[in-house]
């Protein structure tokens, strides 16, 4: 009787145990469904699809700028420390091709952010169509063209050797054997509509409002007119190097060799003289939207510019900034190692890519 007592304890104890445990699972299985919780969600892989993938994100800050003890006028500053290869600028976006890990993207200059576009593997140059909707590449296939819009990349067709990009795309297509001609490429269809024949063996080309110069270093540049595009006919007489027009297509400015002497010139559609330079300037170092800048080196001759594009080393001495609205003229004199492509004065300063370094300065202007 009293074994029988005592089993019969134990297995109270043991169903009062069961049914303790099991009130504080229930409450705090029940504390945990009303606390809140970090839920883990799993995330797709992260890729950059040809052409476009659009990431925002931040970017570092720009620095504020030393004051300057030698110069007060100016002072110089790197943008950011990284290497970029510059592409463009349209303030406050600066775009840019990021070699390691090649990829093209925009930075914002304002709000400290940035936009990446395409992933494109082993870029050679690349530029910006005027409204900025459109971006040409070179790589070693060949070029293409991304439409930053309609998120897609088209490849041009295999002769293609420039690109120029205005409201149409033109191109210039050559073999250096029996093909040598200009044609309207249609982005939409892929077609290619013949213009004229050139026979030309490394042309340039300059948009107008009217037309298009075409011409070759150390040649004479040939004007062809879009609404008689048969006729090619002579612009000028001189041996020229450097052609840009301004933004609103009505101002040029070019660098040419008169009685062997290089000077520079700014000029409107008609040929009138607007302002004269006793300097030359090499294309890639120079911007004309409203303003002119230019970096300028003190060896330029002959060779300047072929051998510039060879990647030879230069050494620029000053900027210069013309103002056609006031015939003002400014320079800078440069300290320090610097091969600036493109300066363009911008709300911050002048803006330059050094191609010594590959790295992005800004020169405040006071």
């Amino acid at each position: 009787m009293k074994k029988r007592v005592i089993i019969g304890i134990i297995i109270l104890l043991i169903v009062a145990l069961i049914v303790i445990l099991g009130y504080f699972r229930s409450k705090s299985a029940k504390e945990k469904a009303e606390s809140p919780g970090v839920i883990e969600v799993e995330q797709p892989p992260q890729s950059l699809p040809l052409p476009i993938n659009q990431i925002t994100s931040s970017i570092p800050s720009i620095p504020t700028l030393p004051t300057a003890t030698t110069e007060p006028t100016k002072t110089y500053q790197l943008l950011f420390n990284q290497s970029f290869i510059y592409l463009d600028l349209d303030y406050p976006l600066l775009y840019v091709y990021d070699p390691q890990q090649e990829i093209i993207k925009y930075l914002s200059l304002e709000d400290e952010t940035y936009r990446e576009i395409a992933k494109i593997p082993n870029l050679k140059q690349g530029w910006l169509s005027e409204d900025k909707t459109k971006i040409v590449i070179e790589t070693n296939n060949g070029f293409s063209l991304i439409d930053i819009k309609a998120d897609k990349l088209d490849t041009l067709p295999i002769f293609t050797q420039k690109v120029v990009l205005n409201k149409n795309i033109i191109l210039y297509l050559s073999n250096d054997k029996d093909i040598s001609y200009i044609a309207y490429f249609n982005d939409k269809t892929g077609d290619v509509k013949k213009i004229r024949n050139l026979g030309i063996l490394n042309p340039d080309f300059a948009i107008l409002k009217n037309g298009i110069l075409i011409y070759e270093q150390n040649s004479p540049v040939l004007f062809l007119d879009f609404k008689n595009q048969a006729d090619l006919s002579l612009f000028l007489d001189i041996q020229t190097a450097t052609i840009i027009p301004n933004k609103n297509k009505d101002l040029i400015f070019m660098s040419f060799k008169k009685n062997d002497i290089w000077q520079s010139q700014i000029i409107d559609i008609n040929k009138k003289l607007i302002y004269s330079f006793s300097w030359a300037a090499i294309k890639d170092k120079c911007t004309f939207d409203e303003i002119l800048v230019c970096a300028l080196t003190s060896n330029f001759n002959d060779s300047s510019p072929s051998d510039w594009y060879s990647n030879k080393t230069s050494v620029d001495d000053k900027i210069v900034i013309y103002y056609p609205q006031n015939n003002k003229l400014e320079e800078i004199q440069l300290e320090g190692k610097f091969d600036f492509v493109r300066p363009k004065l911008t709300p911050l300063g002048i803006i330059a890519w050094n191609r010594l370094d590959a790295k992005f300065y800004l020169l405040k202007i006071e």
